[in-house]
């Protein structure tokens, strides 16, 4: 799970950084949500019964500033609501490019601190949930609509 670890760390640069000195931010960007994404369909943990602390409230404003700061040309989108339906008024929903990656960034964050504040196996049960319940779907609209930017 090193390489997690490093993932994380480039990830969440995007957004306590307000300015990633990098020349290919966006096609880096996308390397690293492959490799999260990855990193989720193949983790594997014993779960861990200790109590532990609560991660601390990563400021979810802040980060979204410092995503904003890093991908200026970063924005709304518009998506299908329902894949699976066909239907010629399909129903369409908005996402924001921004707050797809701040919300990736912020559940890393916790990942993170309990990697470094807790255990291992606490570490990856809270990315395999957050993932899950959360991040996986902010991640694949992200990643279809950069691959959009490029068409």
């Amino acid at each position: 799970m090193s390489e997690l670890r490093k993932l994380i760390d480039q990830i969440t640069e995007f957004g306590i950084n307000p300015k990633v000195e990098l020349t290919d931010k966006t096609d880096v960007l996308k390397k690293l949500l492959v490799g999260i994404y990855s990193e989720y369909l193949n983790v594997k943990f014993e779960f861990d019964e200790k109590d532990y602390e609560e991660e601390p409230d990563f400021d979810f404003d802040i980060i979204l500033e410092n995503v904003k700061s890093n991908f200026p040309d970063f924005g709304w989108y518009s998506s299908v609501l329902d894949s699976n339906k066909m239907e010629p008024n399909i129903e369409i929903g908005i996402g924001d490019e921004l707050d797809d990656l701040a919300d990736i960034i912020r559940d890393l964050l916790a990942v993170k601190w309990k990697m470094e504040n807790t255990s291992m196996d606490d570490a990856l049960w809270q990315f395999q949930f957050s993932m899950q319940s959360h991040s996986e779907q902010h991640l694949v609209d992200l990643l279809k609509r950069l691959k959009e930017r490029n068409e």
